[in-house]
């Protein structure tokens, strides 16, 4: 009996060894969402590629579907990207938006088109496939579209479900994909995270996680929110995401314009009509993701900074949270009361120095201490400015826009610096 157990015991364990195996001998990369349906100046995709190649993100998803869209403009768009990141020997996937693509049949043959490309991101030799759903699609993934595949596929699927012993139950999925939940509060979303790191140990399967900078729409009445996680969306997820070593870590986006979610360049020129939010920009959004990205690739539990990357941020909307514009014509929205009217400085430091933040005429002096710090100020109207000494040698200084008592119209973006 004894020698029974110990094979039982044995068997086990090597079964387990040989499911966990590719989760296991996964390197930990991070790619960046790409709204396909919003072109950059030109067509060309190649400031883009060298500007997330510079963040160390290791390849774009790129959402084939998405609104108002055409099929036909985005597969020569689809053809476009795959041929500059070969060009640039950068890698890319696709991630079918199953909002819009109703047909299994042209999923199969995209997936079947780029399979080869030398642009192809794969995991173990096999092509990665992603998706973003609101709800499963209509057709099966198994029978529909990963048997008919000519090559082998690494299926990544998304959902917005918070229940992940559900989602890993689920069948076909080397892994699984949750999407950022804008109305869950802060501490609602890190307690999501933890079960999906619970559910991804116990099944061996991938947990790839979703980190998002903002969060902010308001084309009409059924489309006009905010998010209420205000400003712990970012730098709170991404230390816990460092506690929790995701698999896989997916940034949600690089482009979404109408959702004031981007780290990339805000050019909007190809957005039609363009919204009068989403030109603030956000690149420091993406030098802080180049930081938190080299800590969770080297398995860092805590933010490692190098004298070069030292730095002080500060980002804060232009209004205050209640109150509309004098044009507008919708309510304040959905999760407003969550959004807090402060300016958050966040400083990356090897070593102490001083930060002074002047909001409006108002001095705050600010600690800054070793590692990576955030601080919320409570702002005052008028100019804002942060600077940063040491031994009262000013080594950063900037000046942002006016923080407004009343826009024209509401406004629930960031301006970073």
């Amino acid at each position: 009996m004894h020698l029974l157990l110990t094979i039982t015991s044995l068997i086990l364990y090597i079964l387990q060894g040989i499911l966990c195996l590719p989760k296991d001998s996964i390197p930990r990369f991070v790619f960046a969402h790409y709204m396909l349906v919003t072109r950059p100046p030109g067509g060309d995709y190649t400031n883009d590629i060298n500007l997330a190649r510079s963040a160390a993100i290791d390849a774009f998803a790129i959402n084939f579907g998405g609104w108002n869209v055409n099929f036909t403009e985005q597969e020569g768009y689809l053809k476009d990207f795959y041929t500059t990141a070969e060009r640039l020997q950068y890698k890319v996937f696709i991630s079918i938006d199953c909002t819009s693509v109703t047909d299994s049949n042209m999923v199969v043959r995209l997936a079947n088109q780029y399979a080869n490309s030398s642009a192809q991101f794969k995991i173990n030799d096999k092509l990665l496939l992603s998706t973003f759903q609101t709800n499963p699609p209509a057709w099966n993934w198994q029978t529909d579209v990963l048997d008919k595949i000519n090559s082998p596929v690494f299926f990544i699927p998304g959902t917005l479900s918070d229940d992940a012993s559900q989602v890993f139950s689920q069948t076909p999925g080397d892994g699984f994909f949750p999407w950022i939940h804008p109305t869950k509060t802060a501490q609602q979303e890190a307690d999501t995270d933890s079960s999906y790191a619970v559910q991804r140990d116990a099944k061996g399967k991938i947990w790839m996680a979703a980190i998002a900078p903002w969060f902010f729409k308001r084309f009409d009445a059924g489309d006009n929110w905010s998010q209420a996680q205000d400003d712990a969306i970012f730098i709170d997820r991404w230390q816990h995401l460092l506690q929790l070593k995701p698999d896989l870590i997916e940034i949600v986006t690089w482009n979404d314009w109408g959702e004031s979610s981007y780290v990339g360049p805000a050019d909007t020129s190809g957005l039609s009509p363009s919204s009068y939010w989403d030109t603030l920009d956000h690149s420091a959004f993406l030098e802080m993701t180049s930081i938190f990205i080299k800590s969770y690739k080297t398995g860092q539990t805590n933010v490692v900074i190098n004298p070069a990357e030292e730095n002080v941020y500060f980002f804060y909307r232009l209004q205050p949270a209640a109150t509309l514009g004098t044009l507008d014509t919708l309510p304040l929205p959905l999760d407003a009361e969550y959004l807090k009217d402060n300016v958050f400085v966040v400083s990356f430091l090897t070593n102490e120095a001083n930060i002074t933040l002047i909001s409006g005429g108002n001095t705050h002096q600010i600690p800054g201490v070793q590692g990576v710090n955030k601080v919320a100020i409570s702002w005052t109207l008028g100019n804002q400015s942060l600077s940063a000494d040491r031994q009262g040698q000013i080594f950063i200084e900037k000046n942002g826009p006016n923080i407004s008592a009343q826009l024209d119209r509401y406004n629930g973006n960031v301006i970073v610096l």
